[in-house]
C-alpha cells in the first residue's frame, strides 16, 4: 500500500486525560515521538498495589491479588460508577478466578448490579486476559499480573505472554488502555525483579513499567531537556509570582509543555490554571492552526482554565496584562471564594489604617489522595504511604515528625503502633521530605 499512498503518523495523542498514562510508552517504545498534554489531576493517576500472594500453590494466580482485584472493583461501582471499568490479567486462569470470586461478592451486593449490567452503556465493565483487550478503552484500568512468587515465595520469572515474543506489544496494550487512571496489582514491587533474569523483550518491559507505577508515574531518566524560557517568558514570571501566584515554568513530561501552570491559592499540589505566551514553545509549532487553536482547545477539554499573554500587549500595557491574569486564576479557582487581590497603592505615611480583625479560615487540605485505608503496611507502596503524608503536611500545620507519624497511622487505620508499622512509616517520612 506503501507503493501507491504514503503514509504519515498521527503524533497528537488524544485517548489520556493525563500524560502520564501514555509517557511510559512514549518514552519506551515511541521514542518520544508522541505529543501528549498534562492533565489538571492531582490524584494519582498511575498506582501499585502490592498484596501479600495468600496462597502460594502456584504462581499464575495467587488468592491475595484476587481478592484484591475483586475489593477494587466493587469499591469503584460504588464510588464511580461514571466512570467506565475495566479489568485485564497477564493470563487466562487469573481471568477466571477473578470472574468466579466476582460474581461471588456481587451476590452480597445487590446494590450494584447496575453498574455490571449497563447494557446501554458503550463502555460496560469487562475482565479480559491480555491477549483480549486490543482496541478496548476504559476511563480506569486495573492491570492485574497473576503470575509472581511461586510457593517458596520466590519469582519465578514466568509472566505468560509477556515472556513470548511480541509480549512487549501485548504488554503495551495493557497499559494504555485508561483514559482517567490506571492500577497495577502484584504481589511484588519492581525492585524485587532481578534486571538480570528478565531475559525476554517484554520481561524487561515489564519490570520498568512496575517501577514506574511504584513511582506514581514519573519517568526517571531520558527526560526531554526544557527550553529555557526567555527574556520576556523570565519578566511574566517574576509580574506574576510578585502579585502573589504560584507558578511552574514548562510544566509537563513530552516535547509540548506548557509554558506556566498556577497553583491553587488553597492546594499547592493543584495546578488549576494553563499560561501560555508566544515565546518559544508557541513559535516551534508547525501551524498557527496547533499554536492559536488546538492545543488550547484540547487542553480545556482535559479540564484546564486557558490564558493567553500576548508579548505585543504585555509590553503596551504590563500592570493591565497582570490583573487580567489575576482574574483567570479567580475565575479557575470558582466556585472557591475569590483571594483578594494583593494592594496596588502604599498607604501615606503615617495615615492610621483600621485594622480588621477576623478568625483565620480553617487549614485546607484538598482531596485526600486515593489510598483506600485498612490494609496491611506489607500492602502500601512507599508512594502510597509518602502521598498520605504529603496530603496530610498540605493544610500547612506544623507538626513534628512524631505527630505526622500519628496522622499518618490515624488515616490508615492502623490502631495499633507495632514496631514494623512505626518503622515502615518513619523511613518514608524521613525519606520523601
Amino acid at each position: 500500500m506503501d507503493i501507491f499512498l504514503p503514509s504519515k503518523d498521527l503524533m497528537w495523542h488524544y485517548r489520556s486525560e493525563d500524560e502520564r498514562l501514555i509517557a511510559f510508552s512514549n518514552a519506551e517504545l515511541y521514542g518520544r515521538r508522541l505529543t501528549t498534554f498534562p492533565g489538571v489531576s492531582y490524584d494519582d493517576v498511575i498506582r501499585h498495589v502490592v498484596v501479600d500472594p495468600g496462597d502460594a500453590t502456584s504462581n499464575e494466580s495467587a488468592r491475595g491479588e484476587v481478592e484484591a482485584v475483586v475489593r477494587l472493583v466493587l469499591e469503584h461501582a460504588e464510588t464511580q460508577p461514571q466512570r467506565s471499568l475495566g479489568v485485564i490479567t497477564m493470563g487466562t486462569p487469573h481471568k477466571l478466578r477473578i470472574d468466579e470470586a466476582l460474581r461471588r461478592a456481587r451476590t452480597f451486593r445487590p446494590d450494584l448490579d447496575g453498574f455490571f449490567n449497563d447494557g446501554d452503556s458503550l463502555e460496560p465493565f469487562f475482565v479480559k486476559n491480555l491477549e483480549r483487550v486490543q482496541g478496548d478503552e476504559r476511563d480506569c484500568i486495573i492491570l492485574s499480573i497473576g503470575y509472581g512468587k511461586g510457593p517458596d515465595g520466590r519469582i519465578l520469572y514466568n509472566f505468560g505472554p509477556v515472556n513470548k515474543q511480541g509480549g512487549e506489544r501485548r504488554l503495551n496494550v495493557a497499559v494504555t488502555r485508561a483514559k482517567h487512571s490506571l492500577v497495577l496489582v502484584s504481589t511484588f514491587r519492581g525492585d524485587e525483579l532481578d534486571e538480570t533474569k528478565c531475559q525476554t523483550t517484554g520481561m524487561s518491559l515489564l519490570r520498568a513499567y512496575t517501577l514506574y507505577a511504584d513511582r506514581g508515574g514519573r519517568l526517571d531518566r531520558n527526560a526531554p531537556p526544557i527550553a529555557e524560557i526567555n527574556a520576556f517568558e523570565r519578566d511574566v514570571a517574576d509580574s506574576l509570582t510578585r502579585k502573589g501566584m504560584t507558578l511552574r515554568a514548562q510544566y509537563g513530561v513530552s516535547g509540548y509543555r506548557i509554558d506556566f501552570v498556577v497553583a491553587h491559592p488553597s492546594i499547592p499540589d493543584r495546578w488549576v490554571l494553563a499560561i501560555e505566551c508566544d515565546g518559544a514553545t508557541y513559535h516551534s509549532a508547525q501551524s498557527a492552526r496547533d499554536r492559536d487553536r488546538l492545543r488550547q482547545e484540547h487542553l480545556e477539554r482535559l479540564g484546564w482554565k486557558f490564558h493567553r499573554i500576548w508579548s505585543t500587549e504585555w509590553f503596551k500595557n504590563k500592570p493591565g496584562e497582570v490583573d487580567r491574569a489575576w482574574a483567570a486564576l479567580q475565575d479557575a479557582i470558582a466556585p472557591d471564594a475569590l483571594l483578594p487581590a494583593p494592594p496596588n497603592v502604599t498607604p501615606p505615611t503615617g495615615a492610621i489604617q483600621p485594622v480588621a480583625i477576623v478568625d483565620a479560615p480553617p487549614p485546607l487540605r484538598g482531596q485526600r489522595p486515593y489510598v483506600p485505608a485498612g490494609r496491611g503496611i506489607d500492602s502500601y507502596s512507599d508512594w502510597e504511604i509518602s502521598k498520605i503524608a504529603q496530603w496530610i503536611k498540605s493544610d500547612g500545620r506544623l507538626r513534628s515528625e512524631d505527630e505526622l507519624l500519628l496522622a499518618v497511622m490515624d488515616d490508615l487505620g492502623f490502631e495499633r503502633h507495632g514496631s514494623k508499622i512505626v518503622q515502615r512509616i518513619t523511613n518514608v517520612i524521613r525519606h520523601h521530605r
